[in-house]
């Protein structure tokens, strides 16, 4: 049976994003301007510490409306809360986990940004991030009410807490839907996609009308395709090694020799010969976030929020544009990881860690608080109705959405339909939680091998696996220097680390 979620972004003030979920005090909103002390139940505290200095990371381009907020609500709400005065920094997505980031890591830069867990195990090991399991009880309350647990064990190495979680929301299922422009496909009269052979049909037919377009806006398809490919219900550990959550046993899977990626990689290849993807994302990947943003792509692998979280740019671009997630084929469990977004971590050289958890802290304390990070001030930048539904003013982003996402406290336009918000809330009902969250690899005895294993990945698996490259041609050369960097101690040690944290989880 076909699993399909319908999520339609009905035109731009849809698109803006926004919410009143769970938290009942979200439906009537705030009237204030802005918060005062009071609001974050916080009035004294502020004064009652010694000044501090904070510098947020933030990756994309930093609107204007976000440089004057940063310069005065932003700034004054937080030197009144926490008596920190706060910089927020931005820097392009490609300096994300590498970089720029990892350079101020290593020259010993005071600040915060977000991280995953590969990217966290890596810096730990390096010493770059600050243990924040000393600030938890005392700066982190709040947040504790409006994030689950679990999203702050995924974050945690040897019992340390070394990433802050932020974000409440539906997450699986993540990147294994399509995620199409639904105003394409009923203009080439198609009403919906359950196969990889109508996907095939929805570029065939939009490209002959629209040649401009893109096909895929991306290069990784493996979670989006795996329903065409295998019949197991594969989650991927990072870029090399998997597991099957329909399996009952911990066996880790290297994903880059089994049959399923020769099957993937051939479904690549022929999408890039014929234009699919385009032949640029060879040598220009970031070009293709451009171009969906832009409203010239047709499908991007899809989220429960991605029709509306992101689709601003779009309708900007395109106001007559929808969206629509749909799975293919098979009617598989969902996956989820947990439900946060992503996670805040401190550098090693921190003056003051305990500061930067107070201000994680405020992005999730309340209503109040989150309506100033996420949609700036009231009746200047949005407006509020009876409901609590939300009308932004102004196109500019602030603090990204899909960071702050907290169903607590998110907010969503009048024009989005009640039942679009229920089967967003719905969206993880029929989910399963991958019998891998929480755990967290320690490369430290595989370092060596590790780093010429990404080596390999780069310059030749992970083209096979965006179908640049030809698998039967490229493959077995690649497999070879894979082994020879040592992949299978590198496989044995993470299977014996998973197995032993698998037999002690309760």
């Amino acid at each position: 049976m076909l699993k399909k979620r319908i999520w339609a972004s009905l035109g731009m003030a849809a698109v803006l994003l926004v919410s009143a979920c769970s938290n009942g005090g979200s439906e009537g909103g705030n009237t204030q301007n802005s918060p005062s002390p009071a609001a974050g139940g916080n009035e004294s505290a502020g004064t009652e510490l010694k000044p501090a200095k904070l510098k947020i990371v933030l990756y994309g381009d930093e609107s204007n409306r976000m440089k004057e907020l940063s310069k005065a609500e932003f700034k004054d709400l937080v030197k009144q809360e926490i008596n920190a005065d706060i910089e927020f920094q931005f820097l392009p997505w490609s300096e994300y986990a590498g970089g720029k980031t990892d350079l101020m890591l290593s020259t010993g830069e005071d600040f915060a940004t977000y991280t995953d867990t590969n990217y966290m195990v890596k810096s730990v090991a390096k010493g770059l991030y600050t243990d924040l399991t000393p600030y938890m009880e005392s700066a982190a309350v709040d947040m504790k009410k409006t994030v689950d647990e679990a999203s702050f064990s995924a974050f945690q190495l040897g019992g340390k807490q070394y990433a802050i979680p932020v974000g409440n929301k539906p997450n699986s299922g993540e990147f294994y839907s399509v995620l199409a422009r639904q105003d394409l496909l009923e203009e080439v009269g198609m009403t919906g996609i359950s196969t990889i052979a109508e996907l095939e049909e929805f570029y065939d037919k939009v490209h002959a009308k629209h040649p401009e377009l893109v096909g895929y806006a991306g290069t990784d398809a493996r979670r989006m395709l795996m329903y065409e490919y295998t019949d197991k219900n594969l989650y991927w550990q990072n870029d090399m090694l998997a597991i099957d959550e329909s399996a009952d046993n911990d066996q880790i899977i290297s994903w880059f020799e089994t049959e399923e990626f020769k099957a993937y990689a051939a479904i690549m290849r022929s999408w890039y010969t014929k234009g699919i993807i385009p032949k640029y994302a060879a040598t220009n990947m970031p070009q293709l976030t451009s171009d969906w943003n832009s409203g010239k792509a047709m499908f991007w692998a899809g989220t429960a929020a991605r029709p509306f979280e992101g689709a601003a740019a779009i309708t900007q671009a395109v106001p007559t544009a929808k969206l629509t997630n749909y799975f293919l084929s098979k009617d598989l469990p969902k996956i989820s990881r947990g439900t946060y977004s992503t996670a805040w971590f401190v550098s090693a050289n921190a003056a003051d860690p305990e500061r930067y958890v107070m201000f994680f802290n405020l992005l999730q304390k309340n209503q109040e608080l989150y309506d100033l990070f996420a949609y700036g001030v009231q009746d200047k930048d949005y407006t509020l109705d009876a409901n609590g539904r939300l009308t932004r003013n102004t196109t500019d982003s602030l603090i990204p959405d899909w960071l702050l996402m907290n169903k607590n406290f998110i907010r969503f336009d009048n024009s989005v339909p009640d039942d679009f918000i229920a089967e967003y809330k719905a969206w993880d009902d029929d989910a399963i939680i991958s019998k891998g969250a929480g755990f967290n690899f320690d490369n430290t005895p595989v370092k060596n091998e590790e780093t010429k294993i990404n080596g390999v990945f780069t310059e030749f698996l992970a083209p096979i696996g965006s179908g640049f490259l030809d698998y039967d041609t490229y493959f077995p050369k690649a497999l070879e220097k894979l082994k020879a960097a040592g992949f299978d101690k590198y496989i044995a040690e993470y299977q014996k680390q998973f197995s032993e944290w698998y037999a002690a989880k309760p």
